[in-house]
């Protein structure tokens, strides 16, 4: 079975946001109740993850066992937006996105993603056609002003990141914190609330198929 399909980057990355809230310190044991791994391969995968990630900076270890999400590091391709940017900025007026995904040796599918938000953004703007027929661009006084790479606003791609960030709460509440505590019960029952707001006014059908998923 090769557990590094089943927990994925994707997969830990989200619990250590979700439970790293507000600066909060993740253990690993938190991580595996997250995520619901008993398996020791599967919690070496985890490891290896994190370990990753705290190499390039997304992570920082506060002690054994123990770390914190840093919620400024942007877990993309940074590098390809500034070479791209460079490109733009320097190239000049009648270039193309196959041109600039050439001359940068970055994928055309990144590259005419970029351009596309820096269209919207308003720092390069359409010049025509080439003789191939494709779109032609030059950048704007805009782009002229901004020597920094700026950097596509990052998209929600978790639709229930809230509600797994509720869920990861409570698990860290019930395995850290004094259940007795009022504190402890007030964060308990907000959690609780995001939880039953999501999936308890959801039609039958839905729930029905999130049940049997």
């Amino acid at each position: 079975m090769d557990t590094r399909k089943e927990v994925s980057k994707e997969a830990v990355r989200a619990a250590l946001q979700a439970l790293g809230e507000d600066g909060k310190e993740v253990s690993y044991q938190l991580v595996y109740e997250a995520l619901g791994l008993k398996n020791d391969a599967e919690q070496a995968v985890v490891r290896s993850r994190i370990s990753d990630m705290t190499r390039h900076g997304e992570v920082k270890r506060t002690r054994t066992g123990c770390f914190t999400y840093d919620f400024k590091h942007r877990p993309r391709e940074s590098k390809s937006y500034e070479t791209l940017w460079r490109f733009v900025r320097k190239a000049k007026p009648g270039w193309s996105v196959s041109e600039c995904a050439m001359m940068t040796r970055i994928s055309y599918t990144r590259a005419l993603r970029y351009c596309t938000w820096l269209e919207e953004a308003g720092f390069i703007e359409r010049t025509g056609r080439s003789d191939r027929n494709a779109t032609t661009w030059r950048a704007t006084a805009k782009a002229d002003m901004n020597p920094e790479t700026p950097y596509p606003p990052l998209r929600e791609t978790d639709p229930f990141a809230k509600e797994r960030t509720a869920a990861a709460t409570i698990v860290r509440l019930m395995l850290c914190a004094d259940p007795y505590a009022a504190k402890t019960a007030r964060e308990v029952t907000e959690a609780a609330r995001v939880l039953l707001a999501r999936f308890e006014k959801q039609p039958a059908k839905i729930v029905t198929e999130l049940e049997n998923a």
